[in-house]
């Protein structure tokens, strides 16, 4: 497997800072999230010969994450391809920097629309994302947010071509609480492409939504890797915990690796 780090958007640090950090602490790769205020698109796009060297001079390469809030399936056409856009230009970012996949989210709420026809909408900005993927072979990635697995497996027979991304934080505040996490894996260990990990302590929505350092929250991790290895799963998987004081991104790391070494 392969291990990384967030260059979080909301850091104080320097894109080049950010990448000598995860070579120095012993990542693998970067996960580059593609949003305000300090990573949009207009403020990479200028540096990106600068970030493609230095990723190669310290032996790191890419995966890249849309904002959260991005939804290319928007039941509002206007909104719906504006989005799709925004996401054309990650894309073609991410093909420049060598990253291996662009992960957008799965967003099924939206006022008074029915869950079937917003999963209708996002297959429907998918393909066309999948469409422009295809030239190059980058692959996109669908993050779970507050869906369950009937939710996934409609969406994937609706655009087959996508992969999975398997948020695990977010699968422990989802309906089913911690054991749909195991249920993700296992209905999709086929197209897992790509995996995030963080803690937190369960419940429901954002609220609960912590990215906490793992072994902070009641996330069985033991479990987890466990049924990751027993899925063939040997791709990157990015730490996405959220804190200031990096020796808890450095400990999470320590009991990932060691957890996958059993």
């Amino acid at each position: 497997m392969y291990y990384g780090t967030l260059a979080d958007p909301r850091g104080e640090g320097d894109i080049h800072q950010e990448l000598r950090y995860a070579r120095d602490a012993g990542f693998d790769f970067v996960e580059i999230s593609v949003e305000g205020p300090r990573y949009t698109l207009s403020r990479l796009k200028p540096r990106i010969g600068e970030i493609k060297s230095a990723g190669k001079e310290l032996g790191l390469f890419f995966t890249c994450h849309t904002p959260w809030g991005w939804n290319v399936g928007n039941p509002y056409k206007g909104i719906r391809d504006a989005t799709i856009n925004e996401v054309m230009g990650v894309i073609g970012f991410a093909e420049e920097i060598e990253a291996r996949l662009v992960t957008v989210h799965m967003h099924t709420r939206f006022g008074l629309y029915d869950k079937k026809d917003m999963i209708g909408y996002m297959a429907e900005g998918l393909g066309s994302l999948c469409d422009r993927a295809e030239k190059s072979g980058m692959a996109i990635t669908v993050e779970n947010v507050d869906q369950g697995v009937d939710d996934l497996r409609r969406l994937f027979e609706l655009e087959p071509r996508a992969k999975f991304h398997l948020d695990v934080g977010h699968a422990n505040v989802s309906c089913k609480g911690g054991a749909s996490i195991l249920e993700f894996i296992e209905a999709f260990k086929d197209r897992l492409y790509h995996v995030h990990v963080h803690d937190n302590k369960g419940g429901h929505g954002v609220d609960g939504d912590l990215h906490l350092a793992l072994g902070m929250g009641n996330i069985d991790w033991h479990k987890v890797v466990k049924a990751l290895k027993g899925a063939g799963y040997d791709k990157t998987i990015t730490l996405e915990v959220f804190t200031k004081n990096r020796q808890y991104l450095e400990a999470s790391l320590d009991i990932l690796k060691s957890l996958v070494g059993e």
